[in-house]
């Protein structure tokens, strides 16, 4: 068994106040996953300094995951923030995909290959969609053709991220037209999970999907706790 998480950082930004990556650091080690999406993360940011430099990505893989997958999405002046995946097990391709739908919202689809002990070719995709629905169902529409176009009808897949998917258009057309399973809906027996704000979650904003692997159990960690750090609610799975 192994678990993933996905999580929207915020790029360390909560509703209280600055989130450090310590804070992050402690989050993650909490959630003990063996494999992370994360959005929003900073890999470059001038204004911010670490322990690892300005790199916030690598303050928060430390020594805990050895690999790890990048995908700029946002540029500006002091660095760029985008999708990242942070795992315990070798990585052996990567892609990302520009989805962004207009000059105003960066959005990035991260798709990497992972050497797993047991499932052998793990396809982990994370991903960040818009806040219009016009946008979410064109990037939906580009999400589906990767995974026809680049994953194995048999082979184990994930799909995490923020989807901004309130009204669930989403939801309905990836398990629809790809056969997943969300994590919480199945583990739980319940609709998808809420996950925004962080404290006191309402909106369904973030998912974990899942393909040819077994759901053991699913949760989202909310509350105060959480809500210093983003203000989204990560998402964990167990699977096997």
């Amino acid at each position: 068994m192994f678990t993933v998480a996905t999580y929207n950082i915020h790029k360390g930004h909560s509703f209280t106040r600055g989130c450090s990556v310590t804070s992050l650091k402690t989050g993650l080690s909490k959630l003990a996953a063996d494999i992370v999406c994360l959005q929003e993360v900073q890999d470059v940011n001038t204004s911010r300094i670490t322990q690892h430099g300005h790199s916030q990505l690598a303050a928060l893989q430390g020594e805990d995951y050895p690999y790890h997958a990048y995908g700029a999405n946002a540029f500006y002046d002091h660095g760029h923030h985008g999708n990242a995946i942070l795992s315990k097990f070798p990585i052996h391709s990567w892609q990302n995909f520009d989805v962004s739908d207009h000059r105003l919202e960066q959005r990035g689809i991260l798709h990497v290959v992972i050497e797993h002990p047991n499932h052998g070719d793990l396809h982990v995709i994370c991903a960040h969609f818009g806040l219009f629905k016009v946008s979410r169902v064109r990037q939906a529409a580009a999400l589906v053709r990767e995974v026809n176009n680049h994953v194995p009808h048999d082979a184990p897949l994930i799909i995490a991220g923020d989807f901004n998917d309130w009204n669930l258009h989403v939801h309905t057309a990836l398990t629809r037209d790809l056969n997943v399973q969300d994590a919480l809906e199945y583990a739980q027996r319940k609709h998808v999970g809420r996950t925004f704000p962080a404290q006191l979650p309402w909106f369904k904003l973030d998912r974990l999907y899942t393909r040819n692997l077994t759901i053991q159990q699913a949760a989202v960690h909310s509350g105060r706790e959480w809500r210093a750090r983003s203000d989204h609610a990560p998402i964990t799975a167990q699977l096997f």
